[in-house]
């Protein structure tokens, strides 16, 4: 997409800055809304890092589906061991078993299935160029699958700081593990 073509497309609104459209996604076959987000006291304007950015996105692939997926069953095998969604374990079974029969997920496949996309977020003002697809899981969390530089490369919760990713891609990830042990 062309800075153009972006401006054409964006609809601001003043009450809270940020630039909307909706625009056709090949890699999820479906269209999805985009929120952008200008860099923090720029003008409420498209800018040719927000174009390479939705760029970015649309030239996306399967790989990059399927990296979408793993992160979404690492989200979901995560939430289901560090947090109890009241869910009774049978004889013999465990707590994450239990939660992961309850939730009808038996692997990526499912957790990518059950989980929903809201919008995509493009994130002005860094010194890389960041996107986040925002994702409801099947534990119902609110995540941000971290794209960077045309890259899927972590997720983490809605809201993260992205400046954390510009030095370290899997900052969350490494996070997640150490709660893990």
């Amino acid at each position: 997409m062309q800075l153009q073509e972006l401006a054409a497309l964006a609809e601001w609104d003043d009450g809270d800055g940020l630039g909307r459209f909706e625009r056709f996604v090949p890699m999820l076959g479906e269209r999805v809304g985009f929120v952008l987000f200008p860099a923090r006291g720029a003008a409420m304007e498209a800018t040719e890092t927000m174009a390479h950015t939705v760029r970015d996105m649309l030239a996306l692939g399967p790989a990059d589906l399927a990296a979408i997926q793993a992160l979404l069953w690492e989200e979901c095998d995560f939430s289901f061991r560090v947090a109890d969604y009241g869910v009774d374990a049978r004889p013999g079974e465990s707590s994450l078993d239990a939660h992961l029969r309850e939730f009808a997920v038996t692997g990526p496949a499912d957790a990518l299935a059950r989980a929903r996309l809201g919008e995509i977020h493009i994130d002005d003002g860094h010194s890389a160029r960041f996107a986040r697809l925002q994702y409801h899981t099947v534990a119902e969390n609110l995540i941000s699958v971290i794209v960077k530089d045309g890259r899927i490369v972590d997720y983490d919760d809605d809201g993260t700081h992205l400046p954390w990713f510009e030095r370290d891609e899997r900052y969350a990830h490494r996070r997640r593990r150490k709660v893990l042990g």
